[in-house]
């Protein structure tokens, strides 16, 4: 992921430069600034001498009237900053440019600006920021017919989207940018976007279409010949191919495309960061298909970056030879290498590469595994946390836009509807004056009762809508609510009472059990971001034999907590002809059952009884637990979620209880 990040920045330094390139303008009564321009641009003199050229010629912008050419001129400053990574004096000079944008109602250089301050917050990773002036720059450009700039910012916006993790919202905003780059022909954003497409459906493990996209990238490169980059894209095409197949453990078929990539002409020259990324992922894929192999290209990598200051391919590489030595069982080497990573990474705020690194500590010294796991554990769900708050502002700014949008269209087509109603009811009402002036009195009074009767009809019909709105709403809230309670929750609670152990024993063997359920947090991980899937029926559909689906929740229950559980299930049953609905409600009820009887009763025996009487199904859990006063007792939400689905499908429930004595819940579920 760091290594496309590290392509899409290149890729708007590119887009800077080529901004820059098409404002340079040669202007006689600007001589002076065009002077300073020009040495700040300068690559033989020293970057702290251009940096003050660029703030000359700022300075004497200061002093020039607000036409066009000053407009251009503020880009200009702006480029050269950004080329020289003065990154604060970018941002000030484009906001200064949006406010003579603003000034003049120069709709041109007021989404020039906004872009050029998305790309500013995007490269100090302040997403939600960058998004929100890539969407207005985005209005604008639509507004000015702009076909070019527009896509480069829908595309812009798809970058932020595929650091953001969101994989799908980048891979539909790229596609947007790719037909209108078909539509004029630009073939550099033609190319962007397939790269971009192909990383977006790496990101979403849809290796099949990542590979056709980054090989119709690796097509579309040859039209971009005349391109002063082309074999820089050439060769991060290969790598991108090459990562697609080692992600998918195709070792060979990677070694191949990261070998071709590393034949281009003068690759070390031309893009050392790139040349040093390909030599990293040849190694470490030969490492992978052979443990004796890529040492030296590791080395050779790691000394190219550390030479050029690529801190994210320093770490990278030392990652990656890391895992080499403790392949070789060299723990002391690997153990080092990593300290080294965890520490630069920590750093330099790459949260991604601090996670591999505590993963790799509970291999390298498992005695220590459960301080790293714990670790390991808490960082990645505030990351998780952190990825799903931006997401969610990201989705805010663009409904907040496209409602603003809407409303305006709304409120202009009104207008319309209104002036001209009002055009024709005035003529109208004119000429039957002439004619006759009390049938026209009569007819326009008329027309007032039968207007106002349609308008509190209308406005009946929208408050009734409404209120349908409101309650789906409630209900779509509820129902989730209640999934991720029965389903999620419960989950979450069995992994915590499988992880508890670690607090009596911390042997190497419990802890190597132990580390294992980190996978299955990651598990619920998915499922949580797949939840519009995963609360569907299908779970219940897609196997006939439902009596096997109870079954595995009751040994499951039995082999993981310490109270017996005894079980029967009416062999009359045919489940078949079960309602779907109702077996999902059956499963939740039992599920949410044994899960409070497991939190709450202390039980030593648990008994389940699923038993058929005609058309109703009795579900009867019986515990030798703690027991509960059932009056005075307060319902929580597992007793109000099981109340609501015995509701859903018109059964009831008893509860039976006393303290000392235990529990007993009826559930009566009607079937036919």
């Amino acid at each position: 992921m760091k290594q496309i990040i590290i392509f899409i920045a290149f890729i708007i330094l590119l887009s800077c430069s080529d901004k820059k390139k098409s404002l340079e303008v040669i202007d006689k009564p600007n001589q002076k600034i065009n002077q300073y321009l020009s040495f700040a641009q300068d690559e033989s003199i020293a970057s702290e001498n251009r940096i003050k050229y660029s703030d000359s010629a700022y300075f004497e912008l200061q002093f020039k009237t607000n036409d066009s050419t000053t407009r251009r001129n503020y880009f200009k400053v702006a480029n050269r900053y950004f080329s020289l990574y003065e990154l604060d004096k970018y941002k000030n000079v484009a906001a200064k440019a949006l406010q003579l944008g603003k000034s003049s109602k120069d709709s041109i250089t007021i989404a020039k600006a906004l872009s050029y301050l998305g790309d500013y917050y995007f490269e100090k990773a302040r997403n939600d920021s960058a998004y929100w002036y890539y969407n207005d720059a985005e209005k604008l450009y639509k507004n000015i017919n702009d076909k070019e700039n527009l896509a480069k910012t829908i595309l812009y916006k798809a970058y932020v989207l595929l650091y953001e993790k969101d994989f799908l919202g980048s891979e539909t905003a790229t596609i947007r940018a790719l037909d209108i780059s078909k539509g004029i022909d630009d073939d550099m954003l033609i190319y962007e976007c397939y790269v971009n497409l192909g990383s977006s459906l790496l990101g979403l493990d849809n290796y099949e279409k990542a590979l056709y996209y980054h090989s119709k990238a690796l097509i579309q490169v040859e039209k971009l010949k005349k391109s002063f980059f082309y074999d820089i894209f050439k060769a991060q095409t290969f790598n991108n191919i090459g990562l697609v197949y080692q992600k998918n453990k195709l070792y060979k078929k990677a070694i191949d495309n990261f070998s071709k990539g590393l034949k281009v002409k003068n690759l070390l020259q031309l893009q050392p960061v790139v040349y040093s990324a390909l030599l990293d992922n040849l190694a470490y894929s030969k490492f992978k298909l052979n443990k004796e192999e890529g040492l030296e290209e590791l080395n050779r990598s790691l000394f190219i970056r550390d030479s050029i200051g690529n801190i994210a391919g320093i770490i990278k590489s030392k990652i990656h030879l890391s895992e080499y030595y403790l392949s070789k069982s060299d723990t002391t080497k690997a153990l080092q290498l990593n300290n080294e990573a965890n520490s630069l990474a920590k750093k330099s705020s790459y949260n991604q590469e601090i996670l591999t690194t505590l993963d790799l500590y509970t291999k390298i010294n498992p005695k220590t595994g459960l301080y790293y796991a714990k670790k390991y554990i808490k960082l990645s769900d505030s990351l998780y946390d952190l990825e799903r708050a931006t997401r969610n502002k990201l989705a805010r700014i663009e409904f907040e836009t496209d409602e603003i949008i809407h409303e305006n269209e709304e409120i202009s087509s009104e207008k319309k509807v209104i002036l001209g109603v009002s055009i024709l009811v005035a003529f109208i009402g004119g000429l039957l004056y002439i004619i006759l002036f009390q049938r026209s009195k009569q007819k326009e009074l008329l027309f007032t009762q039968q207007q106002q009767k349609v308008n509190e009809e209308i406005y009946q019909l929208m408050l009734d809508q409404q209120v349908k709105l409101d309650e789906a709403k409630n209900n779509e809230k509820n129902r989730i609510a209640r999934e991720l309670h029965d389903g999620i929750m419960n989950k979450l609670a069995s992994t915590r009472l499988n992880l508890y152990i670690l607090t009596k024993r911390t042997d190497e063997e419990t802890i190597q059990k132990c580390i294992g359920h980190i996978n299955e947090i990651q598990n619920i991980e998915k499922e949580v971001r797949a939840i519009a899937h995963e609360l569907s029926n299908n779970v219940f559909s897609e196997k006939s034999n439902f009596k096997s689906i109870l079954s595995e929740l009751l040994i499951e229950q039995q082999n993981l907590y310490d109270a017996d559980c005894e079980y029967t299930i009416d062999k009359k049953i045919q489940w078949d002809n079960v309602d779907v609905e109702v077996k999902m409600h059956l499963y939740r009820i039992l599920q949410e059952a044994l899960n409070n009887c497991n939190k709450y009763a202390k039980a030593k025996t648990i008994n389940v009884s699923i038993v058929k009487q005609e058309k109703i199904v009795t579900l009867q859990i019986r515990d030798d637990g703690e027991g509960f006063n059932v009056n005075k007792a307060k319902k929580g939400i597992g007793i109000k979620n099981m109340l609501q689905r015995i509701s859903a499908v018109n059964g009831e429930l008893n509860i039976e209880s006393e303290i000392g004595k235990g529990t007993t819940l009826f559930f009566k579920i009607p079937i036919e």
